[in-house]
């Protein structure tokens, strides 16, 4: 004790000395009253709007610097104003229109710091994300820019480079505030690539607004980008026949604004027809799908347009080496928006090496060529939006997608083959709220396909085939929000799909017409529940299927676990069911070009159900991502004409089963200017058509090993790149007798063919990059200039194999080679305003 009291005196000064220096340096001067100070120090005067300084606090008094010179200097180097002399007397001060430094931190309502936002920069184009602690900075600024907030799960925040600026010049706090959405929230921002991300259900969405660059694009395209996640596959190059987990194309559902497209894409499967522009979410799931979707045994997509209403009239247009397009937004008055886009083929004015690569690779093996054939493609979007309350919202949408191909054979007479590939659909769709807690949704949409073909045989035989689906659905939802944590859902839908396929000959006369209607009633009960360590989604959809008096429950699990901020863990299960399938009858239909067409279950063609369960565990850390699933799936009722032989059981409707299984491995490591990213997947797919074999043998799609290593670099604002490289197992194939290549049945000659895959093909490798330029960043007007280069090896490569007969000897058989895409530059050129 007499040691304290010896010191007490001492510990009170330096307490008091602590408390002085602590008050002096929290003391803030007024930049308006140093400035008056100023001017009758150095007899000058300064000119400056009041409105620019008159909030403004500086960490030192600027009055008791030596020198005029000395002040000029301490404002432009330590504020956001520009003093310039004017001459000896006057001294101008205003704000600086560039190379403008803001920093702040994010926060949500709860004072928490929000990882991961994006900030996008003066339209969309380049900016950063905020750090573990909701850190931001933001450099070399003109004071015209806008900065947009954006965090799946919550509004939207634009701030002008002003609002930016703390009068003292601190780090100042931007709050976000959580939409009314579904519990849903996205668990990892940036999934492979700034405009990647995955929700917490396993959900992978595409922000399109975001858009930056992707190895080989110059478009988003949810199609294109999906490929390069693991589990994705499409072997053949073509977005129309995209595998998610070895299922085939026409088991993955797609659902544009609530709306069924039975084909969205041109160019036979090239390329995406929903224009981006105009969508503001792209999602897909593998697995643990909601309740409330139908359909779509190995996967479900989602296209989403816009439910907000724009601020100002905006828009965009563009053109690259196959399509020019426009989109705008117009808003009408404060509660009704028209939204609408269109694109069209551009090779009826030139023909471009992107045009001629695309064109080779779709109608290669088939009797169209270049120099005969005239070939192009249009889309059109219209989306009305009214909102007459703040709790209620309608939306009209109606597309329509358009393919057509003239293609004279024969020079000599005016005989067209043709081929038309055609979508219109058109949906409503009513969100209104009830009570507080009580939310309503009631949608309806027609959809109509048809694909359509001409051909003139040898001047002597035209064959006419046909194919068309029309689907009408009517749809409600109810969903109660208990709290925070918890909301229950349910809803019912009714479907009536109407399948036609007609085949025509007259020489000799042959006339096949199948038209078969299938009612689907679907109701369903979902369970949601989430906090800070779980989340739940449990629920059932009861299908009943009238035509063949089938009914199908399907109940379907999404959870997860956070064992900690850097480790979670999840799991997902599903059972669903789908009355569509898409078979090839003959190869030689629709001039061979597009060979698949729709069929509806009946008595003799069996739904198709499935069954899957996954397991995943997640690290994230230090922007370090490791994400790990392991699935098992099952689906009986597929046809072994759906699955794409093209060897002797082509046009057999036999019905199986399929078993895979598999392991995908993400590794995602993000550096200031960086992405870099290494997907791997290891999957095993087996087939089993009891009529044809007792055992088991690899699907089509049983590409064993796959992998994707790839690399985004962000040089500055303005310029990026990315660059990746695709090294994957090659797919099983059938190969022939070579002792004895074709064989005679019944006075038909065949080739003789050995058991059904028992060959595989060379590994499949491929590397594409990209190049982005902004070179326009005003306030309302951006353009950018992106380059694209798929297969920039020109590596050649088979795809697939099959034979036929050979014409001149029928004891031999020819070998048909299915060649990859060669080397493919496109260039796009944007402006957005």
């Amino acid at each position: 004790m007499k040691l304290f009291y010896r010191n007490k005196y001492c510990v009170t000064f330096l307490i008091l000395i602590s408390f002085f220096i602590k008050v002096n340096a929290q003391q803030k001067f007024s930049f308006s009253k140093e400035i008056k100070q100023l001017e009758t120090k150095f007899n000058v005067k300064f000119s400056y709007a009041i409105t620019s300084v008159e909030n403004i606090q500086l960490q030192q008094k600027i009055s008791t610097l030596d020198t005029l010179n000395d002040v000029i200097t301490y404002i432009n180097s330590n504020t956001f104003l520009k003093a310039e002399k004017i001459d000896d007397r006057f001294i101008s001060i205003a704000p600086k229109l560039e190379n403008i430094k803001v920093c702040g931190f994010i926060i949500d309502k709860e004072s928490k710091p929000i990882e991961n936002v994006s900030i996008i920069i003066s339209g969309n184009y380049y900016g950063t994300i905020s750090t573990s602690n909701g850190e931001f900075v933001l450099e070399n600024l003109k004071i015209t820019d806008i900065i947009e907030f954006r965090y799946l799960g919550y509004s939207s925040l634009k701030k002008n480079v002003n609002e930016l600026i703390s009068p003292n010049f601190n780090c100042i706090k931007i709050v976000l505030l959580e939409e009314e959405i579904e519990l849903n929230e996205v668990f990892i921002q940036n999934y492979i690539t700034k405009n990647l991300s995955k929700s917490i259900d396993g959900t992978i969405s595409l922000d399109t607004k975001s858009f930056n660059t992707l190895s080989g694009q110059v478009e988003p395209d949810l199609l294109q980008t999906s490929q390069i996640l693991p589990g994705i596959e499409s072997p053949n190059e073509s977005i129309s026949n995209i595998n998610v987990r070895n299922g085939v194309s026409d088991q993955n559902v797609i659902y544009w604004d609530h709306i069924k497209m039975y084909n969205p894409t041109h160019f036979f499967g090239l390329i995406s027809a929903i224009n981006p522009y105009l969508t503001k979410n792209i999602s897909i799931i593998k697995n643990g799908t909601s309740a409330k979707y139908i359909d779509g045994v190995s996967s479900t997509m989602l296209l989403e347009t816009d439910s907000k209403i724009s601020d100002d009239f905006n828009g965009g247009a563009g053109s690259n080496f196959i399509f020019y397009d426009a989109f705008f937004n117009i808003p009408i008055s404060n509660k009704i928006e028209l939204k609408t886009s269109f694109r069209n083929s551009n090779n009826n004015w030139f023909s471009t090496p992107t045009y001629k690569s695309y064109f080779k690779k779709t109608f290669q093996n088939t009797e169209v060529s270049n120099q005969q054939s005239k070939f192009n493609f249009y889309d059109v979007n219209i989306s009305l939006l009214y909102t007459p309350t703040k709790f209620s919202s309608i939306k009209v949408n109606y597309i329509k997608i358009n393919n057509n191909l003239n293609y004279n054979e024969f020079i000599d007479n005016n005989l067209t083959d043709k081929i038309n590939q055609n979508s219109n659909a058109i949906g409503i769709n009513y969100n209104f709220k009830i009570s507080k807690k009580l939310n309503a949704t009631v949608s309806s949409y027609y959809s109509k396909y048809e694909l359509l073909s001409n051909n003139y045989q040898n001047n002597e035989q035209f064959v006419n085939h046909e194919n068309e689906v029309i689907e009408n659905n009517i749809k409600a939802y109810l969903k109660y929000t208990f709290n925070n944590n918890l909301s229950f859902e349910t809803g019912y839908q009714l479907n009536e799909t109407g399948v036609l396929n007609k085949t025509y000959v007259n020489n000799p006369l042959y006339n096949r017409i199948e038209k078969n209607v299938i009612l689907n009633h679907a109701t369903f009960a979902e369970v949601n529940y989430q906090n800070n360590n779980w989340f739940l989604r449990s629920g059932v959809c009861f299908n009943y299927f009238s035509k063949i008096n089938e009914t199908s429950i399907e109940p379907r699990l999404n959870m997860s676990y956070s064992l900690n901020k850097n480790l979670s863990l999840n799991a997902q299960f599903e059972n669903k069911s789908q009355n569509t399938s898409q078979v090839i009858d003959y190869l030689d239909e629709f001039l061979g070009v597009e060979t698949r067409r729709w069929i509806i279950a009946d008595e003799t063609i069996p739904l198709i159900k499935s069954n899957q369960f996954s397991v995943g565990v997640t690290y994230k850390n230090n922007n370090l991502l490791i994400d790990l699933s392991l699935f098992h799936k099952n689906i009986n009722g597929i046809l072994v004409s759906g699955q794409g032989f093209q060897n002797q059981v082509e046009n057999k409707r036999l019905n199986g089963e399929q078993q895979s299984k598999g392991i995908e491995i993400l590794i995602n490591k993000k550096i200031k200017k960086a992405d870099f990213w290494l997907a791997y997947t290891f999957s095993k797919s087996d087939l089993l058509f009891k009529e044809i074999n007792q055992f088991y043998f690899p699907s089509n799609n049983d590409i064993r090993h796959s992998s994707t290593i790839g690399l985004n670099y962000y040089f500055n604002k303005y310029f990026s790149t990315s660059i990746s490289g695709i090294l994957k197992s090659g797919k099983p194939y059938t190969s022939i007798d070579n002792n004895e290549q074709t064989t005679e049945k019944n006075g038909s000659i065949t080739v003789n063919y050995n058991t059904l895959n028992n060959k595989r093909l060379k590994s499949y490798s491929r590397l594409d990059f990209s190049v982005n330029y902004l070179f326009l960043d005003k306030k309302k007007i951006q353009s950018t200039l992106k380059l694209g280069v798929l297969n920039a090896l020109n590596k050649k490569q088979n795809l697939d194999f099959y034979y036929i007969v050979d014409e001149n000897d029928t004891s031999k058989a020819t070998e048909i080679n299915v060649k990859s895409l060669g080397f493919t530059p496109n260039v796009s050129l944007r402006v957005n305003f």
